[in-house]
Formats: C-alpha cells, sequence, structure tokens
C-alpha cells in the first residue's frame, strides 16, 4: 500500500463535549528491496552463421516489482562467455551479434548475463543464454499458388480472412516471412510471420491477382495469389441446388473431393467445370454432415433448366458415391418433406447472412462463403 489517508478526530470533556478533525496524509515511499527478474530463469538460442553483424539474437524481457525509481532503465552486462567479443546487449535487453559467426570456428556459445536495476543501492539478477550456431539456410523455402473464392451478395466483398498461404522449408530452424507486392497492398495484406491473408473492406466483384513472397532471409520465392469474388443475386439463390454430404468436413471437401466433384459433374450435366459454383458451404445437422450450395450456368450466363438438372444429379447419384467415395445423403431444390400440400404449391426461398462468412482453407483452395439459410411454405 503507498499511501494511507487518516481521519483524526479530538474530543473535549465538557459538556456538551466539543469536538473537531483532521486529515492524515502518510506516504509510504519504496524501498529498492526487489530485484529486477528475466521471464525466463536460462535462455537457448539457435542462430544460423553468417548472418550480418548487428542480428537481433534475442530480447530479454525483464519485470521489477519495485517503483518506477528503483525500476528502469535497467543494465545488462555479459559477465562471460564473451571473451571473443562476438555479441553485444543494449539497454533495452536486446542481444545483438558484433561479428560474424562460424560454425567451424565455434558452434556454442554460454552467456552469462547480469541485469542491475536503477535503485541505490542497485539489485541484480542473472541468466544464462545458451547459443547455438548452425550452418545457414541451403534450401529455398517452397510456396503453393492458392486460388480464393469469395462470394459476395452484392456489388463488394466487406473483407477480412481469406486464407493462408503455405510454405515450407528443409533447413528446420529457418524463420519464414511473408510480404505482398506492395501495389496490392491497400486492398490486401498478409501476416508477415503466418501467412494468413487478409482483404480489406470493400472490395469489388472481380478477380485479383497477388504475387506473394517467402524469404529465410537468405532465398526468396514467390507465388501467384489469385483471388475471384463472384456476386450472387437472389434469382441466383432461388435456382440454387443444395447437396448433402455425410460425414464430410468443409476443408476435407475442398482439398480432397471438390476438384473431381467438378468433374463428374460437367460430364454428368453437359456443362464447363466452371459452370459450377460453390455458392455457400456449411456444416448440416448433425454437425458432421456437410451443405454444398451450388450454382449452375450455362455458358450465356443462365441457368439451366432446374428440373432437368436435378434429374441428372439425382439418377447419377450411385456414379457420383463411387467417383468420389463418400455418401451423398440428399440433392434437393425444395425441401417441402412434411408440408401438407401439393409439390406445385410449395415455395422456398434461399436467403444467405453475409455476416456470418466462413473461410475454409486449404493449402491450394480456399473458399469464403456467407451461410445460408433454406425456408418453405405452401401457398394454398
Amino acid at each position: 500500500i503507498s499511501g494511507y489517508t487518516l481521519t483524526v478526530q479530538a474530543k473535549d470533556n465538557g459538556n456538551p463535549p466539543r469536538l473537531n478533525t483532521t486529515t492524515v496524509n502518510i506516504d509510504v515511499s519504496d524501498v529498492n528491496d526487489n530485484p529486477p527478474v528475466f521471464s525466463k530463469g536460462n535462455y537457448s538460442v539457435i542462430i544460423q552463421e553468417n548472418k550480418p553483424i548487428g542480428f537481433s539474437v534475442l530480447q530479454l524481457v525483464v519485470t521489477d516489482k519495485d517503483s518506477s525509481h528503483n525500476g528502469p532503465p535497467f543494465l545488462f552486462t555479459i559477465l562471460s562467455g564473451n571473451e571473443e567479443n562476438t555479441f553485444q546487449i543494449n539497454q533495452q535487453g536486446v542481444l545483438t551479434t558484433a561479428a560474424a559467426l562460424n560454425r567451424k570456428v565455434r558452434d556454442h556459445y554460454l552467456l552469462h548475463v547480469k541485469v542491475a536495476d536503477n535503485g541505490k543501492p542497485p539489485l541484480s539478477s542473472l541468466t544464462y543464454i545458451d547459443i547455438r550456431v548452425i550452418e545457414e539456410s541451403i534450401y529455398s523455402p517452397a510456396i503453393l499458388p492458392l486460388e480464393i473464392f469469395i462470394t459476395a451478395f452484392g456489388e463488394e466483398y466487406s473483407g477480412g480472412v481469406i486464407g493462408k498461404i503455405h510454405a515450407t522449408d528443409q533447413d528446420v530452424y529457418d524463420t519464414l516471412t511473408y510480404s505482398l507486392d506492395p501495389k496490392m497492398e491497400s486492398l490486401f495484406s498478409v501476416s508477415s510471420t503466418g501467412g494468413k491473408l487478409i482483404a480489406h473492406k470493400r472490395l469489388d466483384v472481380g478477380q485479383y491477382l497477388l504475387n506473394v513472397t517467402v524469404t529465410d532471409g537468405k532465398f526468396t520465392t514467390a507465388a501467384d495469389i489469385t483471388v475471384h469474388i463472384r456476386q450472387i443475386t437472389q434469382d441466383l439463390l432461388n435456382h440454387s441446388i443444395a447437396i448433402r454430404f455425410a460425414n464430410l468436413a468443409p476443408e476435407e471437401f475442398i482439398g480432397d473431393y471438390w476438384r473431381n466433384f467438378q468433374r463428374a459433374l460437367r460430364n454428368i450435366l453437359g456443362v464447363r467445370r466452371n459452370d459450377i459454383q460453390i455458392v455457400s458451404l456449411q456444416p448440416s445437422d448433425p454437425s458432421s454432415n456437410l451443405d454444398v450450395l451450388l450454382n449452375i450456368e450455362k455458358s450465356g450466363s443462365s441457368q439451366h433448366p432446374m428440373r432437368i438438372l436435378l434429374h441428372k444429379i439425382n439418377s447419377s447419384v450411385p456414379d457420383l458415391e463411387e467417383i468420389l467415395g463418400v455418401r451423398i445423403i440428399d440433392v434437393f431444390h425444395k425441401l417441402c418433406a412434411g408440408l401438407d400440400c401439393p409439390l406445385k404449391f410449395c415455395e422456398e426461398k434461399v436467403t444467405v447472412d453475409e455476416n456470418i462468412m466462413s473461410t475454409h482453407s486449404t493449402a491450394r483452395l480456399s473458399f469464403v462463403t456467407p451461410r445460408h439459410h433454406r425456408t418453405a411454405v405452401c401457398l394454398c
């Protein structure tokens, strides 16, 4: 407790008694009784040889429970293990290289480091930093091209996470850093460490080609990312077809089945592959099943007669199941089961909720779709 405020009362012995009060403020001053503490007892670092002088090896984090005048600024000192002055540490606790590292000359350092606070007298703590020097990168990172399909109900996409770029490196200890072509940074951004791709707000419908690079500090590799933003209308939703798959997750469908399914439907329906588009993907009830909402267009951008499409798909369900190796529970255009009216008087409405957008991403494909709802009413 850094302070107390006391109210003191004095009262005489008269009749009636008289009294008065006053306030006493007591400030408790801090003495330097807490040493600075490292966030870890000891540190282990792996660094590649031939890093440039001034390369940041480690950021030391220190806390002190005393008040500010008995805490920072801290004084960091390397007590031992740095006889060749290979490393240096600044007063912000950043350990950097002060000379070139060569693992054939020396591949291991054990630095004994002290931190002292600003109190009088100062208090201090010690830690060890174990540094292992390994060979520099010999492999370039590999990055996969990514194609992203975004469903927008309107002329713009509101923005958000649209996928993740996948890159690998055969050098076990390499740290990969992602970056985007600066010309596209007003529309998109990429997480430098995780490769997460983000679309900024209010993107127009259309196609965007992005160039993304990944570097391990020595080698740099690039890949093309294609983003398709497609507009859906209520008329398109009214002519959509839903297919329910058993025991299938969205990412599993996209990564393992979508291209084969698209190709099989193309052959069954006699349309181009790109005429078969995903409008929405979402788990169904039970959640282990998957609902895929499709739009199938003619080359002239008009829909095929729904009755013919449904008949062709339904009659080909056994073939589709054999090709894909998954079970198709249902193919439906109208959810009228259980309604007490003739089918021709059943009207179904399909709507989407753009406030609930889901991103389903794999290494090569990503779909960003709104949640869809299907309701049926009897008109008679």
